[in-house]
């Protein structure tokens, strides 16, 4: 009897100790999903100032259910809550294993397994691992930054180039990694560019207009620059959108006053989500005020520190994308907006736009409007050209403000053979070094004629 009763008290002891430790652990995880919450609270309304509300609606659900499951978990029996604590344990670890077999799988580059399986050389680095080899061979490479990135980490200081004389790696699609020398304002261009005696032509855009992702001189400008033997400045960045883009055309065309600005717009994102992206920064919003600059010409070392300090911070966050379920979350979609595919033509686009005409002829220059298609434009099917992203309206609209407009659309792929051809591998993304020949001189040709 003694002997039975000093068994159940070592199981009654047993049990008391997990009934305490899941309650402890059920107050850990209401603690981390009341965190999770302000958190998320902090980065949506503070950081992102609502600009991203989409994605962050799902992490207001999913941490609000959080808290109010472990809430409610705190009222069950001793033996109920261990168990639920104890099978959302084995769930967690379940969860972080499947990440790791993701980071460690070789199959999570798709891009660039489809070219591999074509027969085609392609470079499975990331641009990161590619910075780190280049340090290790002693060159002093960054990471590209976009501004759009870095819209809401400053109220007083928005870079809208890169950091200046460094190695820059950028993306990959044509089976290499875009890798340029940047200019003195973190630009891709050459930098002596910006000692012509005139510049004759000035690129104001996105990826397209930065060449995003071919090597340097295969770009847009760097083509203009060969086929017309003149100066050309790009200061195209990846991500900008129309408010960007006036910011840019104010802060850096006074110091060299080009004779042609080309507008180049991207009918794949620039109505869709980069200029309503633009619309939540206070900051560039008050680059519609005329006069306002930040001087950025005159602050480039405080840009360099500033965004080294931002690519220092991403690295440290990337090391720690495990355990913040990074591959997981990429595949559930977390992170990613509620797509919108339909063009808004915000009234606001029409002011930019008006206002970048008038700065431009106020330096003596001429203003044109690049229009540049998409890659599913050409490989959809039954595509009403003159309706898809709302294209008529747009150049109409241009038109009545009296800005000559280049259709690379009509002007290049319509008449060209094989449309696809002038994308990477025949896939969706830039255009390759051929496709930004054909715009190059499609650009030349027509301001020629006109």
């Amino acid at each position: 009897m003694t002997w039975i009763n000093k068994k159940d008290s070592k199981k009654n002891s047993s049990l008391k100790r997990r009934y305490s430790l899941s309650l402890w652990i059920n107050w850990l995880f209401l603690a981390m999903s009341a965190l999770i919450l302000a958190y998320t609270y902090y980065r949506a309304e503070v950081i992102f100032q609502g600009g991203k509300s989409t994605v962050y609606l799902k992490y207001y659900i999913v941490s609000l259910v959080s808290v109010f499951f472990w809430t409610g978990v705190l009222w069950l029996r001793d033996s109920v809550r261990a168990n639920i604590v104890t099978t959302i344990i084995s769930l967690i670890v379940g969860i972080y294993m499947v990440e790791a077999g993701l980071i460690f799988s070789k199959s999570l580059n798709s891009h660039g397994n489809t070219i591999a399986k074509m027969g085609f050389e392609y470079d499975q680095r990331t641009a990161l691992e590619v910075v780190d080899d280049l340090r290790e061979d002693g060159v002093d490479a960054v990471l590209s930054v976009r501004p759009n990135s870095v819209l809401t980490i400053d109220k007083k200081l928005l870079p809208l180039g890169g950091i200046s004389n460094k190695t820059t790696i950028a993306g990959n699609e044509n089976g290499y990694h875009m890798i340029y020398l940047s200019d003195r304002y973190g630009f891709n261009n050459p930098d002596s560019e910006w000692d012509a005696a005139q510049v004759e032509w000035l690129l104001i855009g996105d990826s397209f207009a930065e060449g995003k992702a071919v090597s340097p001189g295969k770009d847009i400008a760097g083509q203009i620059r060969v086929i017309t033997n003149t100066s050309s400045i790009s200061l195209g960045k990846g991500g900008n959108g129309p408010l960007i883009e006036l910011g840019t055309l104010t802060e850096y065309t006074e110091i060299i006053k080009p004779k042609k600005v080309l507008w180049l717009y991207f009918e794949g994102n620039d109505l869709i989500s980069d200029l309503q992206r633009g619309k939540a920064n206070p900051l560039l919003y008050q680059y519609m005020n005329d006069g306002f600059s930040q001087g950025l010409i005159h602050r480039q070392e405080e840009i360099d520190r500033k965004l080294k300090k931002f690519i220092t911070g991403k690295v440290k966050l990337s090391k720690t994308r495990w355990l913040r379920l990074q591959k997981i979350r990429g595949i559930m979609g977390f992170d990613v907006a509620d797509r919108v595919d339909h063009v808004v033509i915000d009234p606001l686009f029409t002011q930019i736009l008006t206002k970048a005409k008038a700065r431009t002829e106020a330096l003596g220059g001429e203003f044109y409007f690049v229009y540049l298609p998409q890659y599913e434009r050409y490989s959809e099917k039954n595509v009403s050209h003159g309706s898809y992203r709302k294209k008529s309206e747009v150049l109409e609209l241009v038109k009545s403000l009296n800005i000559p407009i280049i259709d690379i659309h009509q002007d290049v792929f319509v008449s060209h053979p094989d449309s696809l051809s002038l994308f990477p591998f025949r896939l969706n993304g830039h255009y390759n070094e051929v496709g930004y020949n054909e715009v190059a001189k499609a650009i030349v040709s027509n301001i020629k004629k006109q």
